[in-house]
């Protein structure tokens, strides 16, 4: 005789099978075991065979979409993993299907544990590499830590290893924690508050300080300061288009860490803080204007740079100062282009003089890279050919026939640069440059090109210092940069 079970005791059966999976995972050290290999497909297909059977569909879906790209096999971009301010049950998931739920977060913080280890292990790997043996890098261990807080949230020492501190219940930015130690309260439309109060605002008669001038200028608009948790921003364009730029600012410094984590630690800074010996401690503020329109923008800037008028935006080295003007069309990526030249320059003492005499193809590139950013349900990826200015590249490389060799680029200065008559076919190059030593041959030199930025920017660069990095002659990159354009 055929005995129907009852639902509750059947839903049980189904749903601790992903809990008996979960011990036999943590019971099997073997390779084929671990929660991102084969070990992660059976436990993954238990769990949203459960769900399913809850009738929970969007629950299963979620689950199996779970896996970062880079997981599931090659791909030719860079993988920017958002990370949850805490780990949260979603809104939508039904009360049947709670048990699945449980068990998915059980194996997510076994893959946060297996991320860490990774991540200690490698970091320690890097520090035992003489410098005469190759270059340290904390590119990887990073990478790997992003991924842990992306599978628990509040894993505590990956979260101060990667730069945020406790305040309460939460994990924040030091800056962060400053402001809320000084009772303030941040407001998405006008920055950081004391007590409620609005916005610093000064007169239309007042002033906006000029770099290189003695003098100031006045403007017809209200002058505005706008406090976000890394930028101080003075504007003429209103508060709406102000607190845009500071959201885009601050999303793209985010971003930022991740695409060269290398550059923001260094090994022995990395290592010490995942073993709790060094505390992130705030920084100063980085300077940005927002103009109302291009003609204050030109009038303000035309002294400083001539060619002023053929920008969209503009990052002052001399006074450390990020230039953007307000219109209907803004451009993403000119903010992101010109924080990223900020980033680089402001987020740990560099020379003024970084891309000055070689090298300025470099940093170029790497603030192109920025520009190819495409969001996606996990977060961002960066770089690919078919993304920013990758296919203008290609089009100038195979219809052209344009490209300059890397040994002649390399000695290229800052003014070199500027005054070749073709500089928007260079631009395309130093993009597919970028994205090739980036993402090329599955990012085989991408430690390399990041060590280059990080000796660039520290002024102990010489023009051979890439292709020594990458251990291939200039001649040989540059062969390797044109297969990779032209494949499919």
């Amino acid at each position: 005789m055929k005995v129907a079970w009852p639902p509750i005791l059947f839903l049980f059966c189904l749903v601790s099978t992903g809990f008996d999976c979960l011990q036999r995972l943590h019971a099997d050290s073997g390779e084929n075991r671990t929660p991102i290999g084969v070990g992660w497909n059976d436990c993954c297909l238990e769990i949203v065979r459960a769900a399913r059977a809850c009738g929970d569909e969007r629950l299963a879906a979620y689950i199996e979409k779970w896996p970062l790209p880079d997981e599931l096999g090659p791909i030719q971009s860079q993988i920017v993993a958002r990370i949850d301010k805490k780990l949260q049950r979603p809104a939508w998931l039904g009360k049947a299907s709670e048990h699945a739920w449980t068990d998915f977060v059980h194996l997510r913080q076994k893959r946060a544990l297996y991320f860490f280890d990774r991540a200690k292990n490698e970091i320690q790997k890097q520090r035992r590499i003489h410098p005469r043996d190759g270059m340290q890098s904390t590119n990887d261990s990073m990478r790997l830590l992003v991924r842990v807080l992306r599978e628990n949230p509040d894993h505590a020492m990956s979260r101060r290893a990667l730069g945020y501190v406790r305040h309460g219940d939460q994990w924040v930015w030091p800056n962060v924690a400053r402001q809320l130690t000084q009772k303030k309260e941040y407001s998405p439309e006008e920055g950081w508050l004391r007590n409620g109060k609005k916005t610093i605002q000064t007169s239309p008669q007042d002033f906006l300080l000029l770099p290189g001038r003695s003098r100031t200028q006045p403007f017809d608009t209200t002058l505005q300061l706008f406090h976000s948790d890394h930028w101080h921003i003075q504007s003429t364009a209103g508060l709406l288009h102000t607190a845009a730029l500071a959201k885009q600012l601050e999303l793209t410094r985010f971003i930022w860490r991740q695409v060269f984590p290398g550059f923001v630690l260094t090994p022995v800074e990395l290592s010490r803080r995942i073993i709790g010996q060094a505390r992130p401690r705030p920084t100063s503020l980085f300077k940005v204007v927002l103009l109302a329109n291009r003609e204050e923008y030109i009038d303000s800037l035309q002294p400083l740079e001539p060619n002023i008028g053929r920008t969209l935006g503009m990052y002052w080295t001399p006074t450390q100062t990020a230039w953007f003007f307000s219109n209907q069309d803004s451009d993403i990526q000119t903010v992101e282009h010109e924080a990223t030249h900020q980033l680089f320059a402001e987020s740990w003492p560099t020379s003024p003089l970084a891309g000055s005499k070689h090298g300025m193809w470099a940093l170029e590139a790497a603030a192109c890279y920025m520009e190819s950013l495409e969001e996606t349900d996990f977060g961002f990826t960066a770089g690919g050919r078919r993304n920013g200015r990758v296919p203008a590249a290609r089009e100038r490389l195979l219809d052209d026939n344009y490209f300059i060799p890397l040994r002649q680029l390399s000695k290229l200065g800052r003014s070199a640069l500027q005054k070749e008559p073709e500089l928007p076919k260079i631009y395309s190059q130093l993009s597919g440059l970028a994205d090739f030593f980036m993402n090329g041959e599955r990012g085989r030199y991408r430690n390399a090109f990041i060590e280059y930025l990080v000796q660039l920017y520290r002024g102990t660069a010489e023009q051979e210092t890439l292709w020594k990095l990458c251990e291939r002659s200039p001649e040989e990159l540059d062969a390797a940069y044109k297969r990779y354009l032209s494949s499919p």
